[in-house]
């Protein structure tokens, strides 16, 4: 491949964030969690263990791929953690993966590291067609090993359809837990938040029904509620976040947070008031997040990473979730 061609910028997140909103540069964003924001709110709560390196790949002029990597020693990965960004990639230009990880490589010889470790790889992820498709990688050795694995529904075009696929005893039980709730309750609704007011007015009350389960207590430290705070903010800024309620009597009783983003919806976490367990609400809010995301026209419900059972339950299709370990070969001995 002719080095010349291609031309290396070091970069920030303001300028990330220009690449992703100019049209003229037709970069795949994959998920949610590799948007600037979100890589910028990682960054500034748990970067400082690391060194930051984010660069362009330009060829002949056109921009074919961002990498954004931490660093410590000789080891690269990229930016971000596996508890808290459920899937990552790089952000490539369509028909360029191969070119764009040649030249990753390259760059990573330059400044002497020698591994470079790819935590939350969906199967679809770059480096599955490029590297492991290409014998011009010789000099780096991969690994693949299954880290986690998550759920997702491909959504139909209506509510009853949702019902009729799935299996007939879940069917039973989701209907079974919405007739238990109207019975017993006055009044109930299920109601989105999406207006950035309106989220941000709503986050502390959030972080509340969610710190009302104690499994959860450990993983929201100070420094996690401080990061989900304004991770929210920032999201809320780019007009991708929501919170679905479900109130009855006009209380919140539960609540999911979610990511709206190219009509994925991705339920990254809940909360649920803990005097209405009898009700199920925690799953209720789930299940009527889903009815709404049909309604809305939504093509696919993703749970995330878990291996939660109501997930497969709920109709959700498993999904391996894979860490991917690259090392450059030692150069052989002389005179051996």
């Amino acid at each position: 491949m002719p080095q010349s061609f291609y031309e290396i910028r070091g970069e920030n997140f303001t300028a990330l964030s220009e690449y992703m909103t100019d049209r003229r540069f037709n970069l795949k964003w994959p998920s949610v969690f590799v948007l600037p924001f979100w890589l910028q709110t990682w960054w500034e709560h748990f970067g400082g263990d690391f060194q930051l390196s984010l660069f362009s790949v330009w060829k002949e002029g056109v921009l074919i791929g961002i990498a954004p990597l931490k660093y410590q020693d000789s080891t690269a990965s990229m930016l971000g953690s596996p508890d808290v960004c459920d899937y990552l990639d790089y952000i490539i230009l369509p028909g360029e993966e191969k070119n764009f990880f040649h030249t990753l490589l390259a760059v990573l010889e330059e400044k002497g590291i020698m591994r470079l470790e790819l935590s939350s790889q969906r199967p679809e992820a770059a480096i599955f067609g490029s590297f492991f498709s290409e014998k011009r990688f010789k000099d780096w050795k991969g690994s693949i090993e299954k880290e986690n694995e998550s759920a997702e529904i491909y959504l139909p075009v209506s509510w009853e359809s949702y019902l009729t696929a799935l299996d007939k005893k879940q069917r039973h039980e989701v209907r079974r837990k919405i007739r238990k709730l109207e019975n017993e309750t006055h009044n109930y609704s299920y109601k989105l938040l999406s207006e950035k007011d309106a989220v941000i007015a709503f986050t502390s009350q959030f972080l509340a029904l969610f710190l009302q389960n104690p499994d959860k207590k450990e993983f929201m430290t100070s420094e996690m509620k401080i990061f989900f705070q304004q991770l929210i903010f920032a999201a809320n800024e780019t007009g991708l976040v929501r919170f679905g309620l479900l109130e009855i009597e006009g209380r919140v009783v539960a609540a999911v947070l979610y990511f709206d983003y190219q009509d994925r919806i991705y339920l990254y976490n809940s909360g649920y008031d803990s005097e209405y367990n009898s009700l199920s609400v925690g799953l209720l809010a789930k299940i009527f997040c889903i009815r709404d995301s049909i309604e809305r026209g939504k093509q696919v419900f993703d749970f995330l990473k878990g291996r939660e059972i109501y997930k497969t339950r709920l109709g959700g299709k498993t999904v391996p979730i894979y860490k991917v370990t690259l090392e450059k070969a030692a150069p052989p001995i002389e005179g051996v």
